[in-house]
C-alpha cells in the first residue's frame, strides 16, 4: 500500500518515514500561511499506513474538522486541515502510482514549498472581482475566517489594523462575491464576515468596511446579531466615508417588516436607528 498527499493540484508521494509540514523551510511541505507554525504537523508513513500528529503547533490539527489529540490514523479521503489550508490522503496499490506523481520524501526529493497565502494588495475598494475562483485550498469561507480571526484579532490588540485588514480581505471579499453572485452563504458565515467587517471598520477607520456590514444584511434581509451592532457603535466614532444613504435605505427595508420582527429583533432595530442618528451628526 502507498500513500499520496493531494494538495493545490500536486499528489506528493508519501515514503516511507516521517514527512513534516509547517513555515519552516527545512519541512518537507513548506506552507506560506500566517496560521501555520513553522514546524506545525507530521506524517508517519508506514507500510500499510500513516499516522498525522499535531507537532506542537499553535492553532492545532484538523481530521475531518475535527481538531486532533495525539496521533491520528488516517483513511483513505481523509481530509487534513493546517491553518488555512486543506489537504487529503489517497491510499493507493503500488501498481496505481502515477508516473508524473510528485515526489516528496525527507531523504530523496528535499523539501516543497508551495506559496498558498498570497499578500492582498492595498485596499481602494471593498468591490470584489465576482465570478473569480480562489486558488487557495482551504475550508468554507466561514470557517476559513474564524481561523484567521484568531490573528487578526491580535493584530488589532496590538494597534496594527493595517496587518488584520491584509490577513482578512481576501476571505471578506470572497464571501461578499458569493453574497453578491446569489450563492449559498451560512449565516453564520455572513455573521463571522460581518464581525470583522465591523472591526476593521473599528480600527482602520474606514467606512467601506461599515458598509461592508451593513450590505451583508441588507442583501440576506435581516438583521444582524446585537454584538455586531455594538462593534458598529465603536467604529461609528471612528469611522470616514461611511455611506449613510445605503444605511438608511436598510433601515426602511427592515421598518418596511416590523410587523413580522420579535422583541429581540425590535430592540436591534431600534440599536440601528439610534446608530444613525449618530453618524448623521457626525
Amino acid at each position: 500500500m502507498r500513500f499520496r498527499l493531494r494538495y493545490l493540484k500536486h499528489d506528493l508521494e508519501l515514503s516511507t518515514g516521517v514527512f513534516s509540514i509547517g513555515r519552516s523551510a527545512d519541512c518537507q511541505l513548506s506552507l506560506d500561511d500566517p496560521l501555520v507554525s513553522r514546524r506545525h504537523a507530521q506524517l508517519t508513513v508506514r507500510d500499510n499506513e500513516v499516522l498525522v500528529e499535531d507537532a506542537g503547533s499553535r492553532n492545532g490539527v484538523l481530521v475531518n474538522g475535527v481538531k486532533i489529540d495525539g496521533q491520528r490514523q488516517l483513511s483513505d479521503g481523509d481530509r487534513i486541515t493546517i491553518g488555512a489550508q486543506e489537504m487529503t490522503i489517497t491510499a493507493i496499490a503500488d501498481s496505481e502510482i502515477q508516473r508524473r506523481a510528485v515526489r516528496a520524501t525527507p531523504s530523496a526529493a528535499g523539501p516543497v514549498t508551495l506559496v498558498t497565502m498570497p499578500v492582498a494588495q492595498p485596499q481602494q475598494s471593498i468591490e470584489p472581482a465576482i465570478g473569480e475562483e480562489s486558488t487557495i485550498a482551504r475550508p468554507k469561507r466561514g470557517e476559513a475566517l474564524k481561523l484567521l480571526g484568531g490573528v487578526a484579532d491580535k493584530a488589532l490588540a496590538l494597534g496594527n489594523p493595517e496587518s488584520a485588514e491584509r490577513l482578512l480581505n481576501g476571505g471578506l471579499q470572497e464571501l461578499m462575491a458569493d453574497v453578491r453572485a446569489g450563492r449559498a452563504v451560512g449565516m453564520d458565515s455572513l455573521e463571522i464576515a460581518a464581525r470583522f467587517a465591523a472591526r476593521l471598520a473599528s480600527g482602520t477607520g474606514k467606512g467601506s468596511w461599515g458598509d461592508y456590514t451593513i450590505e451583508l444584511y441588507a442583501r440576506a434581509h435581516a438583521l444582524p446579531p446585537a454584538p455586531i451592532v455594538d462593534e458598529l457603535y465603536v467604529a461609528a466614532r471612528k469611522m470616514k466615508g461611511f455611506d449613510l444613504t445605503r444605511f438608511r435605505a436598510y433601515l426602511d427595508q427592515c421598518r418596511g417588516r416590523a410587523s413580522e420582527l420579535g422583541p429581540t429583533e425590535k430592540f436591534v432595530l431600534q440599536r440601528l436607528e439610534g446608530l444613525e442618528r449618530i453618524l448623521a451628526t457626525r
